[in-house]
């Protein structure tokens, strides 16, 4: 198998205690095979990481890659009406051509900024297309179909019954699940309570149980989709998902902003993890999730950019920037330290989407890894500081996926940045005109 020396960096392994520390780190294949001072074989490659950082990919828990070409397209509206006049419509004028512009364009803009593994939710159609183009790219990645059999306004070509939507799940996790030399895994992904019938959710729940796999939803985003869930189903939101069977283990539940103490607890007893989406949160208008109060409760928390219709940018490191800083809102400057969010950015993302051998630097884990230049950052402070406080994404120089380079020196090995841009242009403007939205 080929052999790679990250050679003369600075390590942050991302283990709670765990001290920076000068040191090598040899990838053999896909997994990371040692650490310390080491001398190569003659025919290991080195990759020169002097004066670098060297660390855990990020691993985001919460992306729409189908939004990415709907940037600027849906601006200054609160959730329910941003979804109804904006976002469901281009999701539903979406053709194959459109959604792998939006994919690529997405996934160059993650992979390029340090993110190595996503929790991404579709559209209600094109699960394959998405499923391709993540295998090719060679991020690693947990993906659903949003599962859509209900809800108002929701544009008919979202819709599906009940049973047609379970069907689709199925068959695109026998297809996908394992592929991408085990990249790629599927995830239920039934949208939010709001879109999904009873029926769906309890069916989800019970193939989840089945089969171990992932669910991926919404819930308690907006205080406005709070109260329609409380008045549709007599129950508050992640009480409901707990009575469904979706508030468990599997389970990562995307914002979870509008929390009452019964919910958090629930949370923390049944082992759902969040998914906190800070752009995205502000950007709408929805609030600003208690991410220490959840944490101190037990409840694992994993940051994601959401989508490009939302967060306007895809960049992890700038949502844990901005999680350290709103934690600090309350007024306790050490609320969430950096350090706290680069693990809650990597091997707390992780433990979110069951990926037990990512998120952190260890011999046997899978070589997902980024080399960061701290020239390029604000000088001053310890490591962490300096990455979270002083622009982490703009350091990002070599980004490697499970032992394969995918950026080196800030450019991607796999494609042209120019083409996927041009494509994305070209797509986007007649998504645009095939949407008519309001």
């Amino acid at each position: 198998m080929p052999s790679l020396l990250i050679r003369g960096g600075t390590l942050l392994p991302m283990r709670e205690g765990a001290r920076p520390e000068r040191g090598d780190v040899l990838l053999i294949g896909s997994r990371i095979e040692e650490m310390g001072v080491i001398e190569p074989r003659h025919d290991t490659e080195i990759l020169d990481a002097s004066g670098c950082y060297v660390m855990p990919g990020l691993v985001q828990t919460h992306v729409h890659l189908v939004q990415t070409l709907f940037r600027g397209g849906a601006e200054d509206l609160p959730l329910l009406e941003w979804l109804r006049r904006r976002v469901w419509p281009l999701e539903a004028a979406h053709d194959e051509a459109s959604l792998r512009a939006s994919l690529r364009l997405g996934l160059h803009e993650l992979l390029t900024t340090g993110t190595t593994s996503v929790l991404d939710m579709g559209t209600s159609h094109g699960g394959d297309a998405v499923a391709e183009e993540l295998v090719s790219s060679g991020i690693r990645a947990r993906f659903g179909q949003a599962m859509m059999d209900a809800g108002d306004g929701v544009p008919q070509r979202l819709l599906e019954t009940t049973r047609a939507s379970l069907d689709s799940a199925s068959e695109l996790k026998k297809r996908w699940d394992g592929q991408g030399a085990g990249r790629i895994g599927y995830a239920y992904a039934p949208r939010f309570a709001l879109s999904c019938t009873r029926d769906l959710l309890e069916a989800v729940a019970a193939l989840s149980r089945m089969t171990g796999t992932l669910v991926h939803t919404h819930s308690n985003e907006n205080a406005d989709e709070r109260a329609l869930v409380e008045r549709a189903t007599g129950r508050a939101p992640v009480t409901y998902l707990a009575e469904v069977g979706l508030a468990c283990e599997r389970a990562v539940i995307a914002h979870g902003v509008h929390l009452d103490d019964d919910e958090v607890r629930t949370l923390a007893e049944r082992g759902a993890s969040i998914a906190h989406c800070p752009s995205s949160n502000l950007k709408l208008g929805s609030g600003i999730a208690d991410v220490p109060r959840l944490r101190a409760a037990g409840v694992n928390v994993g940051l994601g950019a959401d989508g490009a219709a939302c967060s306007n940018r895809l960049d992890g490191f700038e949502e844990a920037r901005l999680a350290a800083l709103l934690a600090r809102s309350r007024g306790r400057a050490n609320a969430l330290s950096a350090a706290d969010v680069l693990l809650m950015a990597t091997r707390d993302g992780a433990r979110a989407l069951h990926l037990a051998e990512v998120g952190t630097i260890h011999p046997g884990y899978r070589a997902d890894l980024l080399v960061l230049d701290p020239a390029r950052l604000a000088p001053g402070g310890d490591p962490a500081t300096r990455i979270v406080f002083g622009g982490g994404s703009r350091a990002v120089r070599d980004v490697i996926v499970n032992g394969d380079v995918l950026v080196r020196d800030g450019r991607p090995t796999r494609y042209d940045p120019a083409e996927v841009i041009a494509a994305a242009n070209e797509a986007g403007a007649a998504l645009a005109s095939r949407a008519h939205v309001s």
